[in-house]
Protein backbone atom coordinates (compact mmCIF):
# COMPACT_ATOMS: atom_id res chain seq x y z
CA UNK A 1 0.00 0.00 0.00
CA UNK A 2 1.38 3.39 -1.00
CA UNK A 3 0.29 6.62 0.63
CA UNK A 4 1.31 10.24 0.24
CA UNK A 5 0.08 11.23 3.71
CA UNK A 6 2.16 10.89 6.89
CA UNK A 7 0.53 11.75 10.20
CA UNK A 8 2.75 12.40 13.22
CA UNK A 9 0.60 11.28 16.13
CA UNK A 10 0.70 9.97 19.69
CA UNK A 11 -1.13 7.42 21.80
CA UNK A 12 -4.43 8.67 23.20
CA UNK A 13 -4.16 12.05 21.54
CA UNK A 14 -7.69 13.38 20.98
CA UNK A 15 -6.32 15.83 18.42
CA UNK A 16 -4.61 13.06 16.50
CA UNK A 17 -7.76 10.97 16.58
CA UNK A 18 -9.85 13.68 14.94
CA UNK A 19 -7.41 13.69 12.00
CA UNK A 20 -7.56 9.89 11.82
CA UNK A 21 -11.36 10.05 11.81
CA UNK A 22 -11.34 12.62 9.02
CA UNK A 23 -9.09 10.49 6.84
CA UNK A 24 -11.17 7.38 7.52
CA UNK A 25 -14.42 9.21 6.76
CA UNK A 26 -12.86 10.03 3.40
CA UNK A 27 -11.64 6.45 2.88
CA UNK A 28 -8.08 7.68 2.38
CA UNK A 29 -5.02 5.59 3.23
CA UNK A 30 -2.30 7.11 5.40
CA UNK A 31 0.79 6.37 7.43
CA UNK A 32 1.23 7.11 11.13
CA UNK A 33 4.56 7.94 12.71
CA UNK A 34 4.14 7.57 16.46
CA UNK A 35 5.78 9.93 18.95
CA UNK A 36 6.07 9.28 22.68
CA UNK A 37 4.85 12.43 24.44
CA UNK A 38 5.95 11.24 27.88
CA UNK A 39 9.55 11.16 26.65
CA UNK A 40 9.13 14.53 24.86
CA UNK A 41 9.83 13.08 21.43
CA UNK A 42 7.65 15.87 20.04
CA UNK A 43 10.35 18.33 21.13
CA UNK A 44 13.10 16.82 18.98
CA UNK A 45 14.90 19.28 16.73
CA UNK A 46 13.86 17.56 13.50
CA UNK A 47 10.21 17.58 14.56
CA UNK A 48 10.27 21.23 15.62
CA UNK A 49 11.28 22.03 12.05
CA UNK A 50 7.94 20.54 10.97
CA UNK A 51 5.88 21.89 13.85
CA UNK A 52 7.44 24.76 15.82
CA UNK A 53 4.85 24.33 18.59
CA UNK A 54 6.24 20.86 19.33
CA UNK A 55 2.77 19.32 19.51
CA UNK A 56 0.89 16.53 17.76
CA UNK A 57 -0.56 16.05 15.26
CA UNK A 58 1.37 17.19 12.22
CA UNK A 59 0.48 16.14 8.68
CA UNK A 60 2.98 15.85 5.84
CA UNK A 61 1.30 15.66 2.44
CA UNK A 62 3.99 15.53 -0.19
CA UNK A 63 5.81 18.86 0.17
CA UNK A 64 3.01 20.40 2.25
CA UNK A 65 3.34 20.43 6.05
CA UNK A 66 0.25 21.24 8.12
CA UNK A 67 -0.02 21.45 11.91
CA UNK A 68 -2.89 22.02 14.36
CA UNK A 69 -5.64 19.38 14.23
CA UNK A 70 -8.44 21.73 13.18
CA UNK A 71 -6.33 23.27 10.42
CA UNK A 72 -5.34 19.79 9.25
CA UNK A 73 -8.94 18.61 9.10
CA UNK A 74 -10.05 21.62 7.08
CA UNK A 75 -7.05 21.18 4.79
CA UNK A 76 -7.98 17.54 4.22
CA UNK A 77 -11.55 18.51 3.40
CA UNK A 78 -10.22 20.78 0.66
CA UNK A 79 -7.72 18.36 -0.86
CA UNK A 80 -9.95 15.28 -0.47
CA UNK A 81 -13.32 16.90 -1.12
CA UNK A 82 -15.58 13.83 -0.98
CA UNK A 83 -17.42 13.25 1.19
CA UNK A 84 -17.44 16.85 2.37
CA UNK A 85 -17.29 17.41 6.12
CA UNK A 86 -17.68 21.19 5.90
CA UNK A 87 -21.21 22.49 5.25
CA UNK A 88 -21.87 24.58 2.16
CA UNK A 89 -23.86 27.17 4.09
CA UNK A 90 -21.76 30.11 5.35
CA UNK A 91 -23.94 30.27 8.45
CA UNK A 92 -23.27 26.61 9.24
CA UNK A 93 -19.57 27.07 8.55
CA UNK A 94 -19.53 29.80 11.18
CA UNK A 95 -21.41 27.53 13.59
CA UNK A 96 -18.95 24.70 12.88
CA UNK A 97 -15.99 26.91 13.75
CA UNK A 98 -17.70 28.15 16.90
CA UNK A 99 -18.02 24.53 18.05
CA UNK A 100 -14.30 24.15 17.31
CA UNK A 101 -13.53 27.28 19.34
CA UNK A 102 -15.69 26.00 22.18
CA UNK A 103 -13.69 22.76 22.30
CA UNK A 104 -10.39 24.65 22.24
CA UNK A 105 -11.50 26.72 25.23
CA UNK A 106 -12.39 23.83 27.53
CA UNK A 107 -9.42 21.82 26.26
CA UNK A 108 -7.27 24.12 28.44
CA UNK A 109 -8.61 23.00 31.86
CA UNK A 110 -8.89 19.47 30.46
CA UNK A 111 -5.15 19.39 29.74
CA UNK A 112 -4.41 20.64 33.24
CA UNK A 113 -6.55 17.83 34.63
CA UNK A 114 -4.72 15.30 32.44
CA UNK A 115 -1.39 16.35 33.96
CA UNK A 116 -2.79 15.51 37.40
CA UNK A 117 -4.13 12.10 36.33
CA UNK A 118 -3.32 10.23 33.13
CA UNK A 119 -0.06 12.10 32.62
CA UNK A 120 1.19 10.78 35.96
CA UNK A 121 0.06 7.20 35.46
CA UNK A 122 1.53 7.17 31.93
CA UNK A 123 5.00 8.06 33.19
CA UNK A 124 4.76 5.98 36.36
CA UNK A 125 3.79 2.92 34.33
CA UNK A 126 7.21 3.03 32.64
CA UNK A 127 8.78 2.31 36.07
CA UNK A 128 11.60 4.66 35.15
CA UNK A 129 13.68 6.40 37.78
CA UNK A 130 13.97 10.17 37.71
CA UNK A 131 17.49 9.87 36.36
CA UNK A 132 16.49 7.49 33.59
CA UNK A 133 13.57 9.72 32.63
CA UNK A 134 15.73 12.81 32.48
CA UNK A 135 18.34 10.98 30.40
CA UNK A 136 15.65 9.84 27.96
CA UNK A 137 14.25 13.35 27.59
CA UNK A 138 17.70 14.93 27.27
CA UNK A 139 18.34 12.58 24.35
CA UNK A 140 15.36 14.19 22.62
CA UNK A 141 15.70 17.85 23.60
CA UNK A 142 18.30 20.12 25.13
CA UNK A 143 15.65 22.34 26.73
CA UNK A 144 15.94 21.56 30.46
CA UNK A 145 12.47 22.90 31.15
CA UNK A 146 10.86 19.83 29.57
CA UNK A 147 12.84 17.43 31.76
CA UNK A 148 11.90 19.39 34.89
CA UNK A 149 8.25 19.37 33.86
CA UNK A 150 8.31 15.60 33.34
CA UNK A 151 10.09 15.09 36.67
CA UNK A 152 7.32 16.95 38.48
CA UNK A 153 4.65 14.87 36.78
CA UNK A 154 6.49 11.65 37.66
CA UNK A 155 7.28 12.42 41.30
CA UNK A 156 4.80 14.91 42.72
CA UNK A 157 1.47 13.65 44.07
CA UNK A 158 -1.67 14.75 42.30
CA UNK A 159 -3.06 18.09 43.45
CA UNK A 160 -6.58 16.91 44.24
CA UNK A 161 -7.82 20.44 45.00
CA UNK A 162 -6.70 21.78 41.62
CA UNK A 163 -8.06 18.70 39.87
CA UNK A 164 -11.45 19.22 41.51
CA UNK A 165 -11.48 22.85 40.38
CA UNK A 166 -10.63 21.93 36.79
CA UNK A 167 -13.42 19.35 36.74
CA UNK A 168 -15.95 21.88 38.03
CA UNK A 169 -14.97 24.23 35.19
CA UNK A 170 -15.39 21.38 32.71
CA UNK A 171 -18.83 20.52 34.07
CA UNK A 172 -19.87 24.14 33.55
CA UNK A 173 -18.77 23.90 29.90
CA UNK A 174 -20.56 20.56 29.46
CA UNK A 175 -23.80 22.07 30.77
CA UNK A 176 -23.80 24.49 27.85
CA UNK A 177 -23.36 21.68 25.32
CA UNK A 178 -26.05 19.61 27.02
CA UNK A 179 -28.52 22.48 26.62
CA UNK A 180 -27.62 22.93 22.96
CA UNK A 181 -28.57 19.31 22.33
CA UNK A 182 -32.02 19.56 23.92
CA UNK A 183 -33.59 19.75 20.46
CA UNK A 184 -32.52 16.14 19.74
CA UNK A 185 -30.49 17.06 16.65
CA UNK A 186 -28.53 14.01 15.45
CA UNK A 187 -25.30 15.98 14.95
CA UNK A 188 -23.98 19.28 16.22
CA UNK A 189 -24.91 21.17 13.04
CA UNK A 190 -28.19 19.33 12.51
CA UNK A 191 -28.75 16.44 10.12
CA UNK A 192 -25.28 16.25 8.59
CA UNK A 193 -22.15 14.86 10.20
CA UNK A 194 -19.30 17.39 10.07
CA UNK A 195 -15.90 18.42 11.38
CA UNK A 196 -17.70 19.89 14.38
CA UNK A 197 -18.62 16.38 15.53
CA UNK A 198 -15.14 15.06 14.77
CA UNK A 199 -13.62 17.90 16.81
CA UNK A 200 -15.66 17.33 19.96
CA UNK A 201 -15.96 13.55 20.16
CA UNK A 202 -12.38 12.42 20.90
CA UNK A 203 -11.93 14.68 23.93
CA UNK A 204 -15.42 13.94 25.26
CA UNK A 205 -14.49 10.26 25.18
CA UNK A 206 -11.46 10.93 27.39
CA UNK A 207 -13.24 12.10 30.54
CA UNK A 208 -12.53 8.73 32.25
CA UNK A 209 -8.82 9.59 31.85
CA UNK A 210 -9.32 12.40 34.38
CA UNK A 211 -11.44 10.27 36.72
CA UNK A 212 -14.90 11.26 35.45
CA UNK A 213 -16.70 8.01 34.63
CA UNK A 214 -20.27 9.31 34.77
CA UNK A 215 -20.19 12.15 32.22
CA UNK A 216 -22.95 10.64 30.08
CA UNK A 217 -25.14 10.00 33.13
CA UNK A 218 -24.72 13.61 34.18
CA UNK A 219 -25.36 14.86 30.64
CA UNK A 220 -27.64 12.36 28.84
CA UNK A 221 -27.91 14.41 25.63
CA UNK A 222 -24.13 14.36 25.30
CA UNK A 223 -24.30 10.64 26.01
CA UNK A 224 -26.76 10.11 23.15
CA UNK A 225 -24.57 12.16 20.84
CA UNK A 226 -21.53 10.06 21.74
CA UNK A 227 -23.44 6.82 21.24
CA UNK A 228 -24.10 7.87 17.64
CA UNK A 229 -20.38 8.65 17.30
CA UNK A 230 -19.43 5.22 18.64
CA UNK A 231 -21.51 3.59 15.93
CA UNK A 232 -19.57 5.23 13.10
CA UNK A 233 -16.98 3.10 11.33
CA UNK A 234 -14.48 5.97 11.41
CA UNK A 235 -14.65 6.04 15.20
CA UNK A 236 -14.10 2.33 15.55
CA UNK A 237 -11.32 2.19 12.97
CA UNK A 238 -9.52 5.21 14.46
CA UNK A 239 -9.00 3.46 17.82
CA UNK A 240 -5.31 2.91 17.12
CA UNK A 241 -2.45 2.57 19.59
CA UNK A 242 1.29 2.24 18.94
CA UNK A 243 2.95 -1.13 18.70
CA UNK A 244 6.08 -0.97 20.90
CA UNK A 245 8.07 -2.57 18.08
CA UNK A 246 6.79 -0.29 15.30
CA UNK A 247 7.26 3.46 15.15
CA UNK A 248 5.37 3.63 11.85
CA UNK A 249 2.21 1.90 10.68
CA UNK A 250 0.20 2.10 7.50
CA UNK A 251 -3.56 2.47 7.78
CA UNK A 252 -5.78 1.30 4.95
CA UNK A 253 -9.22 2.88 5.03
CA UNK A 254 -10.57 0.02 2.91
CA UNK A 255 -9.70 -2.72 5.38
Amino acid sequence: MQTDLILYDAANSPCGRRVRMTLLEKSYDFEICWLNLGFMEQKQEWYLKLNPAGLVPTLVHGEQVVFDANVICEYLDHVIPEPSLIPKSKELQVEMRMWMAYEMEWAKPFREAIYQTYGKTRLQSTHMTETALVNEIVSNTQNAAYAKFAQRILTEPADEQRLSEYIEILFERMSWMENQLLDNRPWLLGDDFSLADITLAPRLDMFPFIGVDDLFERYPNIGKFMQRIYERESWQASALLPDPDKKRIRVSASE
